[in-house]
């Protein structure tokens, strides 16, 4: 994360970068908002080589930092539904594996699937908000029973936003569910902005 030379017992992380990752990895809520990290240059240069640049490994770690507070908002809040926010079956063939489907799995949490049916641009690729939210429109199928039900959306970062709320608009156009949750790995000062704007 930092750019400097590994030691010969360090794989990846180096022991500065490992213990600013553990010691930062308090939960944080903003709103309706659970995330463990302010999305910055180190927390960016980790997630992009986890899932663009063929290190899936990094899934182990990520699993160990997020396990144990997902496990406690599943329970604090009563979820009944834990979805990870689906990539495209182009994404797929790129990475080979839905990113945060694989920190759920490592860390043996149950969760139920989406369709993403729409193959959409890069988000980063993206300059505004308003480009990011016309680029998910009707992206997602949602086939689950999800009446009534209390609902944690899970994805690896939250930018502006955009597509968790295209799913949460998708999910109510079809179903009265309960509370609807997000928990975000790292999240922007913008949404954080956004949430103390509103008055929290």
């Amino acid at each position: 994360m930092c750019k400097k030379k590994l030691k010969s017992n360090e794989n990846y992380l180096c022991e500065v970068c490992y213990s600013y990752l553990m010691s930062n990895s308090k939960l944080k809520k903003n709103k309706n908002i659970y995330y463990i990290y302010v999305y910055n240059s180190q927390i960016k240069r980790l997630l992009s080589d986890y899932k663009l640049k063929n290190r899936k490994y990094l899934g182990n770690i990520l699993a160990r930092i997020i396990e144990k507070k997902i496990q406690y908002i599943i329970l604090k809040k009563k979820i009944d539904v834990v979805i990870p926010v689906p990539i495209s079956k182009e994404r797929m063939l790129e990475r080979g594996f839905n990113q945060v489907e694989e920190f759920l799995k490592i860390s043996k949490i149950n969760y139920d699937e989406i369709i993403r049916i729409r193959d959409t641009k890069h988000m980063y690729m993206l300059k505004n908000k308003k480009e990011r939210s016309d680029n998910v429109i009707n992206s997602f199928q949602i086939n689950l029973d999800l009446k009534n039900k209390n609902i944690l959306l899970i994805d690896d970062i939250l930018t502006t936003g955009a597509t968790i709320e295209e799913i949460i608009r998708e999910i109510k156009k079809k179903y009265e569910t309960g509370k609807i949750y997000i928990f975000s790995f790292a999240t922007t000062t913008k949404i954080l902005k956004r949430g103390r704007e509103d008055g929290n």
